[in-house]
């Protein structure tokens, strides 16, 4: 999953910051059981860039609840995501997982439990005229969403408002991780970073 894989900041920082997929159904079945349910939006759904945000785009079009397809924990540290995953080889639930961190952090939880992965993948980092791009505290925070759906500005905006006391770094991230249409924004660690960027 691609979407995971843009998030920057330091190698500290990255090991609070670990993000599981787990596909419930498969999409073939989920699109067809969408097109009967939902006919008059599939058209907006085909042109989403993943399956976690097209239920979010279906909850904000339709205002109703949708059929959960996709299930998307967000973990803080290490020893987490290792529980975390040991229950799923315990259950042996039979799903695709897809789990995005630090290649040598999802590496040594997965040695732990006896695991290897199917398939790796690297993000190669960013190309072009990065003079363009927003601060790197900014970016720290605005790639924790898949989609990119926080605006650098708004970030900048609520840090201000920390700055001047009008709001509290929880009620920021708060307004933040609303943006988020896929689900996977790290709220603990957006709390960490944008104090500091406040300072």
């Amino acid at each position: 999953m691609t979407h995971t894989l843009h998030r920057q900041g330091s190698v500290e920082s990255l090991k609070q910051d670990y993000t599981v997929l787990i596909a419930d159904i498969p999409f073939r079945t989920y699109r067809a059981r969408l097109r009967r349910k939902f006919p008059g939006v599939y058209i907006i759904i085909k042109k989403t860039l993943s399956n976690v945000g097209i239920l979010k785009m279906l909850r904000i079009i339709e205002r109703k609840k949708p059929v959960g397809a996709y299930r998307q924990p967000v973990f803080n540290n290490k020893e987490e995501l290792t529980r975390y995953l040991k229950d799923l080889k315990e259950r042996n639930i039979g799903k695709s997982v897809v789990v995005s961190g630090l290649f040598d952090e999802v590496n040594d939880c997965l040695n732990k439990l006896n695991l290897s992965p199917h398939t790796v993948q690297f993000s190669l980092g960013i190309f072009g005229k990065k003079e363009l791009l927003p601060k790197r505290e900014v970016l720290e925070i605005t790639t924790m969403c898949g989609h990119h759906m926080i605006s650098s500005r708004l970030v900048e905006k609520l840090t201000s408002h920390i700055r001047d006391g009008k709001t509290t770094i929880e009620e920021a991230v708060g307004v933040m991780n609303k943006q988020c249409i896929c689900g996977v924004f790290n709220k603990a660690r957006a709390c960490k970073l944008i104090e500091a960027f406040a300072k």
